[in-house]
């Protein structure tokens, strides 16, 4: 995949020329000449950077293929959802807003300050490295802000970011942005903090329904002591496919109706056994006790106990 994506960054660099030349075409507020080159040798540098994420962005359907086939066996049913979604929707998303913002939004915004200029009555004159370096600037904040909130919104979607784990979400996707954000921009320090924390900033806010949604079940975890003294966690839960009724300890014993059959289910289950890691497993009114040998077999430090 490498060798993949330098062969791609290569072929389009031997048309960068053309292709920098129409960005700032688009980019210029100017109708008279007012366009310098103040430092050659960042435009040598920026000729490569540029090549190089547009030789990225042409082998994305194979390194998401890669991703995919890759993570797939290891994932429960909802991580697949989320994993697909991202995969899908971020280079969509990407290639529709950067086009937007580039070719659209910007041009309007640097002419909007070119007639503040002019108003002034400024000579104005302008480093081209500057108009596409800003433009890429924005084009890496979209990355990282599309990558991160199609992650979070699809964990919402797929109930796997709710209110309890919110924060243990935030620590992981908001500690991947911050590295590499931080990274991108060493040579300027300061302004790589600003750029971090307004990235992290519009992450949350896309992000924050989903972060405030309250949990789809609510679970309670007994302490219990075990015959050698050690006080150890316990989740009741009852499949109800027996219709039996549980007397004075249901409101102890969480309800996932069709446990033993359902796949989404199990799942929601596989969720909560590790989210809160309990000691002993105790499933109730369930006739397949078999169907949950799976359970043994992903967490065998789990003791568990069906219909007992």
């Amino acid at each position: 995949m490498l060798f993949l994506w330098i062969l791609s960054t290569i072929l389009w660099l031997l048309n960068i020329d053309n292709i920098l030349g129409f960005f700032i075409d688009a980019l210029n507020p100017c109708v008279e000449d007012c366009l310098n080159l103040y430092q050659p040798e960042k435009w040598s540098e920026l000729r490569w950077i540029i090549a190089g994420l547009i030789g990225f962005l042409t082998i994305i359907p194979l390194v998401n293929l890669q991703i995919w086939n890759f993570a797939k066996p290891g994932l429960t049913n909802s991580e697949r959802k989320i994993l697909r979604n991202v995969l899908v929707l971020a280079p969509v998303l990407f290639l529709l807003l950067g086009y937007i913002s580039v070719i659209e939004v910007l041009p309007i915004l640097y002419q909007a300050g070119h007639e503040l200029h002019i108003n002034y009555g400024f000579v104005v004159k302008y480093d081209a490295i500057s108009l596409v370096y800003f433009a890429s600037v924005i084009l890496w904040i979209q990355v990282l802000v599309i990558v991160s909130a199609s992650v979070m919104i699809s964990s919402g979607i797929t109930g796997n970011l709710d209110k309890d784990n919110a924060n243990w979400w935030r620590l992981r996707v908001y500690g991947f942005v911050s590295l590499v954000s931080l990274l991108s921009y060493y040579e300027r320090t300061n302004n790589g903090l600003i750029i971090t924390l307004c990235t992290l900033l519009i992450i949350e806010i896309i992000s924050r329904p989903w972060m405030t949604k309250m949990a789809k079940y609510r679970v309670n975890l007994e302490n219990q002591y075990n015959h050698e003294g050690e006080i150890v966690s316990a989740l009741k839960i009852s499949c109800d496919c027996n219709n039996k009724q549980l007397g004075d300890y249901q409101e102890n014993i969480l309800q996932l109706s069709n446990l033993c059959c359902d796949k989404q289910i199990q799942g929601d289950l596989l969720r909560l056994i590790t989210r809160y890691q309990p000691d002993n497993l105790m499933i109730f009114n369930c006739q397949n006790p078999i169907a949950f040998e799976w359970v043994s077999d992903t967490f065998p430090q789990i003791s568990i106990e069906v219909n007992e």
